[in-house]
């Protein structure tokens, strides 16, 4: 008997065409932003940068437990990550089984470009979800069909860094070139060759915390990320902070993936980021909730002439900021309203500099930089021996550093007028000089390529969700890149959050991690 009601839809009497598989995949890409608050609108502050070094929780953002390493089972912020990143991936398992079933024509690009698309964002959100939970998640890779599919109990030692790293791999060859891409203006802001790349070059290097005791992958991730470099697809862009802004400075030369907000009429149909609102400007400015702040230990870790500290950074000698009223806030003022007096600043990266009625804003969110590309870059540079080549040869390291180091001297002609680097270049001086300083920033010498990488990664991407998971996987194989997080209390039992306690109680074949 056909149990099928020919006058409703559903997964097996939808999908019969091009428009219909398009929008399969749209579910995977919005549960990146999160239905459940999990992903990047809300969930990822507290989980992705509390755990830090960088980032405090503030005394107003109370019941928040990820900077305590001690994060409960029944905490909702965990449980809403652990249900969008499932549902992105239940959502491309569904497009990647109708995709390969489907018998109508479909033209052998289109086909190809929605599969790469599906096996990237499955393979992103497994490396999230393996991130955050650590590797014995269970392992979906087709869709649920009964409850033997769905309650699947813990996967294996390192197959869910297999299926993530071959999802990469066979997206990498699926998708066309962003150049490609984005001729179809429709496309703009979906998944390329590039970011699949990309991803799969973090993967590689991500090993230690994505198969725990095993070591990184430099030499794999080194021939990837040199792909990209030569397919000149991409570039950094003059300005830094055009890296943080909407319109169009979104999906600029330097992005090779971001996720794409929203502001629409209707609430069903937004994406949106309360960034600003929750980590952006210190509470009593603007009505902003402050939930997160930039400690001291990263206000000293941008270099005196390093224009990135005010480009990130609320800050003394800072940007100013414009309420609704028109008053316009200095640091001063900024600190004068703050509700209690703590060595915290706030961050101005994806913060606009005037307050807005709506506490969402719509820029879009980088997960991924050509800027991270060429540091991963030089990092397989360094672990393969050729610190010592001269910074104008690109098969070492400086050379790369030093592209980023220049770009940070650049004169930003469209920041405010009262900030120096308008109108001066930055003062940052070039590799060689800096090894040769003598600095010490933050008890670390900056004498060696290991700790201007570690450096340079810390004042290039702080507030961008890395900073946290560079130190565990330099961690695993030099334990002095823990010490910071260490002293804070962390250890090596909490570097997962424990699986959510409502899974635990609705799937008796789940076994829980060491946090549980």
């Amino acid at each position: 008997m056909d149990l099928n009601n020919p006058e409703e839809i559903s997964i097996d009497t939808y999908y019969l065409n091009q428009e219909q598989l398009e929008s399969a995949i749209i579910p995977a890409y919005q549960s990146l932003f999160g239905v459940c608050q999990g992903g990047y609108a809300v969930g990822a502050f507290n989980n992705l940068l509390a755990p830090g070094d960088d980032y405090d929780v503030t005394p107003l953002n109370t019941g928040v437990y990820q900077d305590t390493y001690n994060t409960p089972a029944y905490d909702g912020t965990i449980l809403n990550a652990w249900k969008d990143h499932f549902s992105g991936v239940y959502a491309a398992n569904l497009a990647i089984e109708k995709l390969n079933n489907f018998a109508g024509e479909l033209q052998e690009d289109i086909k190809n470009r929605m599969l790469g698309e599906a096996y990237f964002l499955r393979g992103l959100h497994y490396m999230h979800l393996c991130m955050l939970f650590g590797e014995t998640i269970p392992l979906y890779d087709h869709p649920v069909n009964d409850a033997k599919d769905y309650y699947k109990g813990n996967s294996q030692p390192g197959e869910i860094y297999q299926l993530i790293t071959n999802d990469f791999l066979k997206a990498s060859e699926l998708l066309p070139l962003r150049s490609i891409m984005y001729q179809n203006a429709d496309h703009i802001g979906r998944a390329t060759k590039g970011a699949a790349q990309a991803y799969l070059a973090r993967a590689y290097l991500y090993r230690p915390i994505l198969e725990k005791g095993n070591i990184a992958e430099f030499v794999k991730a080194e021939r990837i990320l040199k792909e990209i470099i030569d397919s000149n697809e991409y570039s950094l862009v003059d300005n830094f902070r055009a890296n943080s802004m909407g319109g169009e400075y979104e999906n600029n030369p330097e992005s090779l993936f971001e996720i794409q907000y929203s502001l629409g009429a209707d609430f069903f149909e937004q994406s949106y980021s309360l960034r600003w609102q929750m980590i952006g400007l210190p509470s009593g400015t603007g009505n902003a909730w402050w939930n997160l702040a930039p400690n001291q230990r990263t206000f000293n870790e941008f270099e005196a002439g390093d224009p990135r500290k005010f480009m990130t950074l609320w800050c003394p000698e800072g940007a100013h900021y414009t309420e609704l009223n028109g008053h316009i806030a200095d640091w001063d003022y900024m600190y004068k309203m703050l509700p209690i007096n703590i060595p915290l600043y706030g961050t101005r990266k994806y913060c606009p500099d005037y307050q807005m009625g709506n506490i969402a804003n719509e820029n879009n969110e980088r997960l991924m930089r050509y800027a991270d590309v060429l540091l991963m870059y030089a990092e397989c540079l360094h672990e393969a021996g050729k610190d010592k080549l001269p910074i104008n040869d690109p098969n070492g390291p400086k050379y790369w550093i030093q592209m980023i180091r220049s770009r940070a001297n650049n004169i930003v002609p469209s920041e405010q007028p009262h900030l120096w680097y308008q109108h001066s270049p930055g003062t940052i001086p070039d590799v060689e000089t800096f090894l040769a300083s003598g600095i010490v920033i933050n008890g670390i010498p900056m004498n060696n390529i290991k700790n201007l990488i570690v450096h340079e990664r810390y004042v290039e991407f702080c507030g961008e969700y890395l900073r946290y998971f560079d130190l565990l996987r330099w961690g695993m194989a030099d334990e002095k890149w823990l010490q910071s997080i260490k002293n804070l209390g962390w250890s090596e039992k909490a570097m997962y959050y424990p699986f959510p306690q409502q899974e635990l109680n609705n799937n008796k074949n789940l076994q829980g991690n060491k946090m549980n």
